[in-house]
């Protein structure tokens, strides 16, 4: 590359004449700007042409326009050629064949032009203005720049903060995507005779990921030191200094952290950071921040500019203006304006609103410096089905408080490669930027995915080790960090490691289960905001119970688009009319055959006092069945009751009818597939069947009942012992049942009083025996259901497990789960079923 002319430092003249001196980091940055410049491309681009002027003419002011403030503000530098220490030589900043090919070629193409030029053209009089190259920093060299000059202000201050004998300093460099940038920087700096004393000790420069051993490479029991790279520990012995390069500080290795290294954070990007970027990047507009037509005033304030990234620069100064330029900044850094329906607005059930709106009370005292982050509620996990509104739950709680969201999942972190250290990679810059925009919200989707170690028969075992441990470092590298807070949210909290799932990481499991019929009204009002808003909605509710939040939000639309149709407003003609499509009126035998099924689970729970009707509803597509459980201390009797719960609508249909329905089978959610897992857990798991064998966790015990014919005949005979119990109870009840059926068949949903009164008429079931049941062993292999549908009850298939049992329940059981296991200090909660799928 060609060398410059080196320019003279010239003061700032403010706009009433006074002279103030540059302050002191810029002349560093401009320092390191113009060293950076000679090794192009890889730095810098060619924004544009200069021409010079002859001496006979009176060149423009330099202060007309950015270039010349940036020209200004460049201190004297060696020229290219000046030698520098040999032993620095091996840190310069790396160049690759590509940057060598590319040097040629410019050069080649150069030479060419000229050749081609000089016969056409006629030679330049004396004085004649020529063209040089403009040169502006690429945005994340640029941000770098200042950041690192801002930190270190001087050449000085860099030598003293990096070089005393035996330290240890991690620069912490706290923006995604910049930390590679700084490395790489501070290996020129290094290497540059003017930013290092010749005859001053080179530290060690590393990347921090870089210090420690691959887990393969590591030893059993060794301590910190031990589980670093060869250099590392070299340079640890002979006391040579050592910078570690870090995304944050919370992503540092553990062993790394466990050296106390001190930690140095890069300075936050702030305004005059940022008016000396755009400087650089706009050097012929003619804006001047100090004294001339663009004014500091106009950029985002500091507290705005510190969650300014590399890759919001990157977009903002694609703009071919100045103002376009800072009109991009200005957008990316100004929070949204709050519009429609709040946290307040949203159907979030009591047990899950009250620690919700706890989270945002604290974040918001904390805020006004009314509260310690230390007692600040954080470490939520959201457990729920597809669609019940877990993905919302932290925008509405960052959006109430005021705060940052940041989202991520394993999907988000593999998009640009699955290998586990592409994926580690990506989830640190997700950490890290949570907290380069702090106050925030962490929230890291479907959890499940990063998998368990303890799961068997994973395939990709040692990618699951790594990533989970990683995310263990990473969130216990961010615990106690103000202003982070970590969420997360699964459709199965049981295939979550335990280590990740533990109290202290998370430290409340909120389980969110579809609408119940007195939120859905509110789930309308917030998919139809800003429409009726004051509309009685409660007939509408009772059709749609059992619909997830993602089904309501379908519905809704096609409501819409019925208004539009119109030219209508929306109104509930039109959520009626969309809802008859989405589930048509069912047949009057249908509905008393769903009536009935229904009818045999209350009357069941009631009778045996194990589970207390809340609400019996028939939807369009099935009915369901609420009830609240009851803790018991989980004997023997209490998990035949459980099972004749389950059983209880079967039982109704055999009484009512002389025969069942194919509703009580169906999927893993069916009441006959609770029923046996209850069951087979009571023979296999419990120590509760005729042996003490331990035989399996829940979760397996029913492959083995797949190849062995004793246990199913020992299943089978307990859920042949619930039925028997099942139908006792219905026939003891049935002009309860039938009265209970006739009056939800009339209103399509029984709660309240109503119910109520149903429920005292019936009579109570003494406690199940607990004694020997004889096993007949009946192998049920070949029997086949017919499918009439589902007739869906969620009864007692959770009482037959302790909070503390190992458990994998459907999507559907995790709202009971956590009911029982947190809540009301051991009140009854409620618990929902699943829909009759006619």
């Amino acid at each position: 590359m060609p060398q410059s002319t080196t320019p003279t430092i010239a003061p700032t003249v403010s706009n009433n004449g006074d002279t103030a001196a540059v302050p002191a980091w810029r002349d560093f940055a401009a320092a390191i700007r113009e060293s950076l410049v000679h090794e192009h491309p890889g730095w810098a681009t060619v924004s544009g042409v200069i021409t010079t002027h002859p001496p006979h003419k009176a060149a423009p002011d330099a202060r007309a326009s950015l270039g010349g403030r940036t020209q200004q503000a460049k201190p004297a530098m060696p020229p290219a050629a000046t030698p520098t220490n040999p032993a620095k030589t091996a840190h310069a900043a790396p160049r690759t064949d590509l940057d060598d090919i590319l040097d040629f070629v410019e050069a080649e193409a150069a030479q060419a032009a000229a050749e081609l030029l000089a016969d056409a053209l006629p030679p330049l009089a004396d004085g004649a203005g020529k063209e040089a190259p403009v040169h502006t920093l690429r945005p994340s060299a640029a941000l770098a720049v200042a950041r690192l000059a801002a930190t270190f202000p001087s050449p000085a201050a860099l030598y003293h903060a990096l070089s005393a004998p035996g330290s240890l300093a991690v620069l912490a460099v706290n923006c995604p995507g910049l930390d590679e940038t700084v490395y790489k920087l501070l290996e020129h700096l290094l290497a540059r005779a003017p930013f290092w004393p010749d005859d001053a000790p080179l530290p060690l420069a590393m990347r921090a990921e870089e210090t420690v051993l691959s887990k393969d490479a590591r030893k059993s029991g060794v301590g910190p030191v031990g589980q670093m790279v060869s250099m590392f520990r070299t340079t640890l012995e002979t006391r040579r200094a050592i910078v570690a390069v870090a995304l944050a500080a919370g992503t540092l290795p553990s062993a790394l952290r466990a050296l106390k290294p001190q930690v140095i954070h890069l300075a936050p990007l702030d305004r005059s950071m940022l008016a000396w970027l755009l400087t650089d990047a706009y050097p012929d507009t003619g804006g001047d921040f100090e004294g001339g037509t663009v004014g500091v005033d106009l950029l985002p304030e500091d507290a705005l500019c510190k969650g300014i990234g590399a890759e919001d620069l990157v977009l903002a100064l694609r703009s071919p203006t100045l103002v376009g330029a800072i009109a991009a900044l200005v957008a990316a850094t100004t929070p949204g304006t709050p519009e429609g329906p709040g946290l307040a607005d949203f159907p979030l059930p009591r047990e899950v609103r009250e620690p919700v709106e706890q989270m945002v009370a604290d974040l918001r005292a904390w805020q006004a410096g009314e509260l310690p982050w230390k007692d600040v509620s954080r470490g939520l996990l959201l457990a729920g089905p597809p669609g019940c509104g877990k993905t919302e739950v932290p925008r509405l709680i960052a959006k109430s408080a005021g705060i940052n969201v940041i989202s991520g999942s394993i999907a988000d972190w593999s998009a640009e490669g699955g290998r586990g250290s592409e994926v580690v990679k990506a989830m640190r810059e997700a950490f890290a930027k949570a907290a380069a925009n702090a106050p925030s919200i962490l929230f890291v989707d479907e959890l499940d995915a990063v998998g368990d170690r303890d799961r068997v028969g994973d395939n990709n075992r040692t990618w699951t080790e790594y990533v989970v441990t990683a995310l263990l470092a990473a969130m216990d590298g961010y615990d106690g960090l103000e202003g982070v807070v970590l969420m997360g949210a699964t459709n199965h909290p049981e295939r979550i490691d335990r280590a990740i799932r533990r109290p202290g990481r998370f430290d409340k499991v909120l389980s969110l289960g579809y609408p119940t019929h007195e939120l859905i009204p509110a789930a309308i009002r917030w998919q139809a905001w800003p429409d009726l808003a004051d509309i009685d909605l409660t007939g509408l509710a009772a059709r749609a119970v059992g619909m997830s939040g993602a089904d309501i939000a379908a519905w809704v639309r096609s409501a819409r688009a019925l208004a539009r149709r119109e030219w209508r407003p929306l109104g509930v003609e039109h959520l009626e009319t969309a809802l008859n499509e989405l589930r048509p009126q069912m047949p009057d035998a249908l509905r008393w055959q769903i009536a009935v099924h229904e009818a045999g689970h209350a009357v069941t729970g009631a009778a045996t006092a194990v589970a207390r009707p809340q609400m019996l509803a028939i939807q369009g597509g099935g009915g369901v069945t609420r009830q609240s459980l009851e803790r018991r201390g989980q004997r023997r009797g209490d998990l035949i009751d459980a099972l004749a719960i389950d059983l209880g609508g079967r039982a109704a249909e055999l009484v009512v009818f002389g025969q069942p329905s194919g509703g009580a089978g169906g999927d893993s959610t069916s009441d006959l597939a609770r029923a046996t897992q209850t069951a087979a857990t009571l023979e296999l798991s419990l120590g509760l069947g005729e042996q003490l064998l331990w035989l399996g966790d829940p979760e397996t015990v029913l492959t083995r009942l797949r190849v062995e014919p004793f246990l199913r005949a020992r299943v089978e005979a307990r859920l042949q012992e619930a039925q028997a119990r099942a139908l006792r109870i219905v026939e003891a009840n049935r002009s309860v049942l039938e009265e209970m059926a006739t009056a939800l068949v009339r209103t399509s949903l029984l709660t309240g009083p109503a119910l109520e009164a149903l429920v005292a008429k019936v009579v109570p079931e003494p406690a199940a025996g607990s004694g020997h049941v004889t096993v007949d062993p009946i192998d049920q292999d070949g029997i086949v259901s017919p499918s009439a549908g589902q007739v869906g009850h969620r009864g007692a298939a959770l009482l037959t497990l302790a909070p503390e049992q190992p458990h994998a329940p459907s999507a559907r059981d995790l709202r009971t789960r956590q009911d029982r296991a947190d809540n009301n200090n051991g009140a009854p909660d409620p618990d929902i079923t699943q829909p009759f799928a006619a």
